[in-house]
């Protein structure tokens, strides 16, 4: 470390003080010896003070690294290319690799392959203000003004985990030129593991869009995605069909058996009933043992028939819980879309119901249009 001239200014000043404060008579300016003696006197004590700067200033550099790098979150200096110039041991444990390992690497590289192109318009975005004329950059504030982004990485193990990203656009001092030279723009980054935040937020996506018995779609869900393949189904000039279904005799199992064996009733017939349909439909349960399917891709509406027998059978199969043998039937109402007026999901589902109650008034088992 070396000391800058004011400072050595103020050190010569406080040697010359102390110096000062032990002698009765200041040297006389025409005693060339005693001015001689009077020198070494001072810069002896002035070394004796720079040493001790030098000293504090060491170990302050050393406490600011302990603390840089044990920080609870990850630090990252990149340069304009994106690679990395400087990383705390924070963030190296998060990637699983040594500091000296990730000088110098490319920080794309640890980043999903689904996520590159998130980060990639980040860095873009970062990039706008990099491109401020360097003159104004501070004076503008923009330097300071963290941007964030949400995005997933991977360790060398390949397990991967979420990071929150806040990242400044900075001026590097470094006169290294092997990192980077001084005054070129740098992205300085704090990387925050959020995975468990992450799982949390799914947790409770799934509790609020999922049965929590069936794991199928629930209402809300449904609402949404029928509201989705509605407007696909204009734009591709095609029909949808949303069915309606009610378990004939279901009460019968839980007035008989119990509503332990009727939960797990429903959860093999929902899952049965699932794998009748195509990726695009969508199986909801409403709730008891009702259930909503959503049939999309249609050219006419008989191109849904075959997933109707489907569904029928697999509702009708027999489900083996423990010593018990059961087995019930389906009506399954069925309305479409687009029809010849507006019609919104809530009338759609009405419509179906109302098919539905029809086809249990007609000897159940079987479907009926609206």
């Amino acid at each position: 470390m070396v000391l800058d001239p004011s400072m050595k200014a103020g050190l010569r000043q406080q040697a010359e003080e102390q110096i000062d404060g032990r002698l009765e008579n200041p040297p006389l300016a025409s005693n060339h010896t005693q001015q001689i003696i009077y020198e070494l006197q001072v810069h002896q004590v002035e070394l004796t003070l720079q040493n001790e700067e030098l000293r504090n200033a060491e170990i302050a550099r050393e406490r600011y690294f302990d603390l840089y790098d044990r920080a609870p979150v990850g630090y990252c200096t990149l340069s304009e290319k994106g690679l990395i110039l400087e990383i705390n041991l924070t963030a190296a444990v998060m990637l699983s690799v040594s500091k000296g390992a990730l000088v110098g690497q490319s920080f794309t590289r640890f980043i999903l392959k689904d996520d590159q192109d998130r980060f990639y318009l980040y860095r873009k975005q970062l990039a706008k203000t990099a491109a401020i004329p360097r003159a104004n950059l501070f004076s503008r504030g923009l330097a300071g003004t963290p941007q964030s982004c949400e995005l997933r990485m991977v360790k060398v193990d390949g397990s991967v985990f979420w990071v929150r990203l806040e990242a400044t656009t900075d001026l590097h001092p470094s006169t290294n030129l092997w990192v980077a030279p001084a005054g070129a723009l740098v992205n300085r980054i704090v990387l925050s593991d959020i995975t468990a935040l992450k799982e949390y937020q799914s947790q409770l996506e799934h509790i609020a869009y999922y049965d929590p018995l069936t794991t199928l779609p629930n209402r809300l869900l449904l609402t949404d995605r029928l509201l989705q393949d509605m407007a696909q189904t204009e734009r591709h000039e095609q029909q949808l069909a949303v069915a309606y279904l009610d378990l004939d005799g279901f009460k019968a199992i839980n007035d008989t058996h119990g509503h332990d064996v009727g939960d797990q009733f429903l959860i093999a017939i929902a899952a049965r009933m699932k794998q009748m349909l195509r990726q695009g439909d969508t199986l909801a349960r409403l709730g008891g043992d009702e259930f909503v399917a959503v049939l999309v891709d249609l050219t006419t509406k008989n191109d849904c028939v075959p997933m109707l027998s489907r569904l029928l059978a697999a509702a009708s199969q027999v489900v083996r819980i423990g010593d018990a043998v059961l087995q019930v039937s389906a009506s399954i109402g069925v309305t479409f879309y687009p029809q010849a007026e507006a019609v919104d999901g809530d009338q759609l589902l009405r419509q179906a119901d109302q098919a539905m109650y029809r086809v249990k008034l007609t000897g159940k088992n079987h479907y009926q249009f609206f």
